[in-house]
């Protein structure tokens, strides 16, 4: 009876040490292959104030620790502990706006101890807020667009949408950006437009919701059977607008040698306006292209040695363009013999898309076409729009020179002594 004991015992003892080396071996083994694991995150998912972490599953793996930083100068703090069976973690209350770092450990208990695997990090970033867009119809081939601020970002991206389209990338923008010409617009055309700030995590550009504006319509350009200025009908138009903008409303005066810096005349200004037309923001560019094209580059030199205002001409963002470093040089190229010769063809040139825009409108007078062509001239193309809107017909220049009086609380109508010093000279030039 005592040997049955003593044998039985024996047994069970051999057993357990089996099952204990046995286990042993499984929890060294699985410790092991926890250690060698590298755990990838990935950012699956963002939001304004969210961030979705994603990785790769761990076999043998007790559970997931998640770590967050929010610089790479800072150490990693741990946030969450995840079970074995999670593959996703939502990391919510964020700033928006804002760039995250994460990393996570798969872990394995050893005994008292923790094994933890490899990482591989994932940078992220919380989308910004969404901005409205305001699109204003400058021409059949450019839109205007100015939208407010957005805090916190790297940049913002502007999209177009023709009717019945899809989305299309316009441009990237710099974050100090809050207007931009499009000019790769086709005529009679509806369009709709979204500005997303973006942030920048890692290689990745998080932007902000879509907000679509409002539509807005390129005019047509038709052919007209009506006849065009004749040449002493342009050079009036010329000397009208010269006069009103820089020639202290002395019909046949100009300044060829203008610049005026940003905000200077209004707060919606945002650009250098330059030259005796006023050339504003990217058309200010347009003009000095025209000069550096018709000069040559060893002519351009003598005022721009350096070259370095040629390639802000050729590389900064007009549309907000402020810099007052190159002003002596900007004013010494555009009063130059060829400065002032450029400024009188772009003139001619605006003339003639302005007329065929507003001719394209059902307006044949000679007069009321040179009165709309001030009005685009100075409000763009919706001001010309707006003021018809109001005018009785048929469109002459008594009617529309009338409905400029009821143009209140806007930038056209509010300048009358400019319109009626324009509607007199029509009135005496423009035979």
């Amino acid at each position: 009876m005592n040997k049955s004991k003593k044998a039985i015992t024996g047994l069970m003892l051999m057993l357990a040490l089996t099952m204990a080396v046995f286990i042993s071996a499984i929890s060294v083994s699985a410790a092991s292959g926890v250690r060698r694991t590298n755990v990838k995150a990935t950012i699956a998912g963002s939001s304004n104030s969210a961030l979705k972490i994603q990785w790769n599953k761990c076999s043998g793996a007790d559970g997931y620790v998640i770590y967050r930083r929010e610089s790479v100068r800072v150490a990693y703090k741990r946030i969450a502990i995840v079970s074995s069976s999670a593959t996703t973690y939502t990391d919510s209350k964020l700033v928006a706006g804002k760039p995250y770092q994460y990393a996570v450990k798969a872990y394995s208990r050893q005994n008292s101890k923790h094994v933890y695997s490899k990482y591989t990090a994932a940078t992220g970033a919380t989308r910004p807020y969404a901005t409205t867009v305001s699109p204003t119809v400058l021409s059949s081939s450019q839109v205007k667009l100015t939208w407010k601020p957005v805090a916190r970002l790297d940049g913002y991206r502007i999209y177009r949408r023709a009717s019945g389209g899809r989305w299309t990338l316009v441009a990237d923008v710099n974050k100090k950006t809050t207007v931009y010409i499009d000019k790769k617009v086709s005529a009679g055309t509806k369009y709709i437009y979204t500005v997303r700030a973006y942030k920048r995590g890692g290689r990745e550009k998080y932007a902000a919701a879509v907000r679509p504006s409002r539509s807005v319509i390129t005019p047509k350009v038709t052919n007209v059977s009506q006849t065009w200025f004749t040449s002493s009908q342009k050079v009036a138009m010329k000397n009208i607008l010269y006069a009103v903008e820089t020639g202290g409303q002395v019909y046949g005066n100009q300044d060829y040698a203008d610049f005026t810096p940003a905000y200077t005349n209004s707060s919606a200004e945002h650009a250098i306006t330059i030259g005796a037309g006023q050339w504003y923001a990217t058309e200010a560019q347009r003009l000095l292209q025209l000069i550096h094209t018709t000069m040559g580059d060893a002519q351009w030199k003598r005022y721009d040695r350096d070259n370095k205002l040629w390639k802000d001409v050729q590389n900064a963002n007009w549309s907000t363009y402020k810099s007052i470093t190159y002003k002596n040089r900007i004013v010494n190229i555009i009063k130059s013999d060829i400065g002032k010769k450029c400024q009188d063809v772009l003139m001619y040139r605006q003339i003639a898309e302005m007329e065929k825009e507003i001719r394209a409108l059902g307006v044949t007078d000679v007069q009321a076409v040179g009165m709309l062509i001030n009005i685009e001239h100075q409000g763009g193309y919706g001001a010309v729009t707006r003021v018809l809107r109001k005018t009785r017909k048929p469109y002459n220049l008594i009617n529309i020179y009338n409905a400029l009086a009821s143009d209140t609380g806007n930038q056209v109508g509010t300048y009358k002594t400019r319109q009626a010093k324009v509607y007199r000279w029509l009135n005496t030039y423009m035979k």
